[in-house]
């Protein structure tokens, strides 16, 4: 093995390949030829003495040996940033990578977003905003930086820090009986038709924790996987639902749906997560922190 002769070059073209899982995105991304993005793979699995990834037809599929490269890769490339920042004496340059799960994305983080951005000159970060299970990989993969997510992995590779929290409501269409403004216990659901988020959703996973263990009978009407959707089906009658106070407040406000108050508090936390192994430079620490101290 002769790491000396490894490259800045090798690095990116190795943490490229392993996000994309193709030499000719890799390439693309990267702004060389496909050629010279191999050759530098070829070169860096030649000085490591190993093979860094799978080939199987026209993909590669990284291995263990790429597995424990890719946070070590990923650190050094985040701290050439640093560099280049301190040097230009801007020390939030670089590019952040913000997952958020669909709640939070849409309902959080654009408000929290404007105010960082105004508070600090630094690029524009890359957002993905999809299911918490999505993210959960992603953030695995190296291939964000930080989630904001509806609730604590169990990824043993991921880090999970309280955030803020979130009210949960059961929502009925505004003729329900039990959509009466009386305290209602979680028994009184029993028997009832649900319209739901799918399954692998932070949503769906806080009725199971938060709801579901009072209930002895209920039923699936529909799967769905948006918000608005759940809303809507729930205006038209199909179920009651389960969904965040940010999400509804609209639909509650015009008298689309109505609230189904229940004798005690559903409350979620929030969570910010980022990979155990990340580096954290500069511009990931700052934003992290600005997340904790921020108030909708």
């Amino acid at each position: 093995m002769n790491t000396r002769g490894i490259t800045l070059k090798h690095l990116r073209v190795f943490i490229t390949v392993a996000r994309l899982g193709s030499l000719t995105q890799a390439a693309e991304r990267l702004f060389i030829t496909k050629s010279a993005a191999s050759m530098a793979l070829q070169d860096l699995e030649q000085q490591l003495g190993q093979p860094l990834f799978e080939r199987h037809k026209n993909r590669l599929i990284i291995n263990a040996n790429g597995d424990r490269l890719r946070p070590l890769a990923d650190e050094i490339l985040q701290r050439m940033e640093s560099i280049e920042a301190t040097m230009n004496s801007e020390q939030l340059n670089g590019l952040l990578r913000i997952g958020a799960s669909n709640t939070v994305g849409n309902h959080l983080l654009p408000a929290m977003l404007g105010d960082f951005l105004q508070q600090y000159g630094c690029d524009r970060p890359e957002l993905l905003i999809r299911n918490s299970a999505v993210l959960e990989q992603r953030l695995e993969a190296f291939e964000l930086d930080i989630a904001l997510l509806e609730g604590q992995v169990q990824n043993a590779k991921l880090v999970s820090e309280p955030w803020q929290t979130d009210q949960m409501l059961v929502i009925a269409p505004p003729d329900h009986p039990l959509a009466d403004n009386q305290l209602h216990q979680p028994g009184e659901l029993n028997h009832q038709t649900w319209v739901m988020r799918e399954a692998n959703s932070g949503t769906r996973q806080q009725f199971y924790h938060l709801l579901e263990p009072a209930l002895s009978d209920w039923q699936l009407a529909f799967e769905i996987n948006t918000n608005e959707a759940v809303i809507n089906a729930v205006a038209a009658g199909l179920g009651l639902g389960f969904i965040s106070h940010l999400a509804v407040r609209d639909a509650i406000d015009a008298h689309r749906v109505a609230v189904v108050e229940l004798d005690h508090p559903t409350l979620r936390q929030l969570y910010l997560v980022y990979h155990r192994d990340k580096y954290q430079g500069p511009l990931l620490k700052c934003f992290a922190g600005f997340c904790l101290q921020w108030q909708s």
